[in-house]
């Protein structure tokens, strides 16, 4: 085995997503090292990913890091990865919301805190973003449960219920709620030759919110459904909003593309998803073609928590501000509910009071990886 290295792994699910989750202790300190390590473990750049571990699937190519926590008040430390597929990238911009529901059970299962039963809270701190997540986990004979009635559209069948609570995560990548100051903005889009308002939204994950008729679209198509045109517009909206907020980045903010209630088959063609079943249709769509099939657990608390500020894009679509509720969004796998309360501060901004969700985990595989070691010396 001297031409590979052993590393110790475990896949887990969390929510609609999949990721390799590893210790940190296990992973190489030096940078550029850890990039070609994590390249390498999961197969990348290729297409298929099949000389690693990745799943061929922005949804599956994930990893998460997870070590001693650096903050007194937290449990563990989570540090969230998105592999490039086809492209050599280690993009550390997010926080991931549906992989962070695994985050907690991880760390009951690797005994790296104490089980307590019925429900034990643990306190992760996302280094991707410098805030504090909190999940309550259902416990039962001294681990987590993985049975339960617990469902999430875009995963089969029930689960145990992760409760995360994201109501501390307002301006983790800008510092604001809205990095602009405005619940709307203006921005030129040369693809369209004119002018679309848009809106910035910092929590849980920073996004851009469209309106899905200004890109010619209606927010109900299932992916390969849109035109390069709209991916190619949204992508100019996503690098103006970089610019903007001042982020140096190639994936946030996410661009979502926002319509009002209407009735659609979801992405399993199982389902009709009616209009009265949710508060505004919702696609996250990335540069290249690609829509999530689902939602991102950080952009729905993202999209929650501007449906409730007067005057945004998503507010607009919804047809109401008023809160707190439970923002149902419509996204191409199905429904995902999302409790938001967001209210006009002292001094007249908006604040975060609260939002939290609900998600399922579950381990699927632990085991050694393989990878070799001429990938990590740049042979």
């Amino acid at each position: 085995m001297k031409e590979q290295v052993r590393v110790p792994v475990t896949l887990m699910r969390g929510g609609t997503s999949k990721a390799v989750f590893l210790a940190k202790r296990h992973l190489p300190q030096d940078p550029e090292v850890r990039r070609k390590f994590l390249l390498a473990l999961f197969g990348s750049p290729d297409v298929r990913q099949i000389d690693g571990l990745g799943g061929a699937d922005i949804l599956t190519s994930k990893c998460a890091i997870i070590g001693p926590p650096t903050r007194p008040d937290a449990d563990i430390d989570y540090t969230f990865v998105q592999i490039g597929i086809d492209e050599p990238t280690v993009n550390y911009e997010l926080v991931c919301g549906n992989i962070s529901s695994a985050t907690g059970v991880y760390a009951l299962q690797e005994s790296l805190i104490a089980v307590q039963e019925p429900v034990t809270t643990v306190r992760v701190h996302n280094t991707n973003t410098g805030k504090i997540l909190r999940m309550k986990i259902n416990c039962a004979d001294g681990e987590p449960r993985v049975e339960g009635d617990c469902e999430v559209d875009g995963v089969p069948g029930t689960g145990a219920e992760v409760l995360l609570d994201y109501s501390d995560t307002s301006g983790g990548a800008t510092g604001k709620l809205l990095p602009t100051g405005n619940a709307i903005d203006k921005v030129y889009v040369s693809k369209l030759d004119r002018e679309i308002a848009v809106s910035i939204v910092d929590v849980g994950t920073v996004c851009v919110f469209i309106r899905a008729a200004d890109l010619g679209a209606t927010g109900t198509e299932l992916p390969g459904q849109l035109s390069p045109r709209v991916y190619e517009a949204a992508e100019e909206v996503r690098a103006w909003a970089a610019e903007r907020c001042g982020l140096e980045t190639t994936i946030t903010p996410y661009q979502i593309l926002v319509g009002p209630p209407q009735d659609y088959r979801n992405v399993a063609g199982d389902r009709i998803v009616n209009a009265s079943e949710v508060d505004l249709v919702a696609r996250m769509v990335l540069k290249g073609g690609v829509m999530h099939k689902a939602f991102p657990g950080g952009g729905s608390v993202c999209l929650s928590v501007a449906a409730q500020i007067a005057g945004s894009i998503p507010a607009e679509v919804r047809a109401s501000h008023a809160g707190p509720a439970r923002i149902r969004i419509g996204h191409p796998s199905g429904v995902l509910g999302i409790y938001a309360h967001v209210e006009h501060s002292a001094n007249e901004e908006w604040a975060v009071r609260e939002v939290h969700f609900t998600r399922t985990a579950r381990r699927l595989m632990e085991g050694t990886a393989y990878i070799r070691r001429r990938l990590l010396e740049g042979a």
